[in-house]
């Protein structure tokens, strides 16, 4: 990669499939929470069971690869990636994060394959205890973005990154989607702009985390409105921008 000269704006392009190049391979496997009676609404220090199973659950032709994790994005606040175990049928997790968060939520597998994003997002309320959720603390590592509200189709979403030990990766996730885009920033970039293909009508959560995997505070997330973008599956197009002092 060539460096651009002193104080000059340096553009970094990369285009891609989701699939390939911008994520892990996706569509391994599916997951729910083992009681189908849950709502929106899940409770703190609580043990909720949780299955994995093929996202072709008639041939079981693909798998996740244990160990499982679930990754529980806070908006607005702090992302928390929890081991939740190793047997499919037999996967727990505890939330502890705050009340009152509202929480976009993913499953993960040992080679980082998400098993697809819920179709919406779940608020934390008191359980029997809430002995064992974590205060917020002042965050040294933080994330902001440019648009809070609604995005519109090509529409420019910036994030700018403070604090944490550079590269970092940044995580785009939508309500509904079996696709987690995960891009790595090159070395010195702070400025992440995401020109918006994401389909109308549903919400889509930007997070980041750092070299040493620890997140980023203030995870923003958007409306989604305008047209649908016909383009091959998980075609997207992000520009990164820092200026070089």
């Amino acid at each position: 990669m060539t460096i651009p000269s002193p104080s000059l704006l340096a553009l970094w392009i990369l285009t891609g499939l989701v699939g390939s190049s911008l994520a892990q391979t996706h569509n391994l496997f599916q997951w729910q929470f083992a009681n189908a009676a849950l709502s929106s609404l899940l409770p703190t220090c609580t043990p909720l069971q949780i299955v994995v199973k093929s996202s072709d659950p008639t041939t079981n032709a693909t798998q996740g690869t244990p160990p499982y994790y679930m990754i529980s994005f806070a908006v607005g606040g702090t992302p928390v990636t929890t081991f939740i175990g190793t047997d499919e049928n037999n996967l727990s997790w505890t939330i502890t994060q705050t009340v009152d968060s509202q929480l976009l939520l993913s499953v993960v597998d040992a080679n980082g394959s998400a098993g697809g994003i819920p179709p919406q997002l779940f608020n934390v309320i008191a359980g029997q205890s809430t002995r064992c959720v974590t205060p917020p603390s002042t965050p040294s590592f933080t994330v902001t973005a440019n648009v809070t509200d609604e995005l519109t189709t090509c529409q420019p979403w910036g994030l700018t990154v403070k604090g944490g030990v550079p590269p970092y990766n940044v995580t785009l996730a939508a309500i509904n989607s079996p696709i987690v885009t995960n891009v790595t920033m090159p070395f010195g970039l702070d400025v992440f702009t995401f020109i918006d293909r994401a389909d109308p009508g549903t919400q889509l959560l930007a997070a980041i985390s750092d070299f040493t995997g620890q997140w980023a505070s203030g995870t923003p997330i958007v409306k989604t409105k305008g047209v649908y973008w016909f383009s091959p599956a998980g075609l997207v197009k992000i520009t990164h921008q820092v200026f070089v002092a």
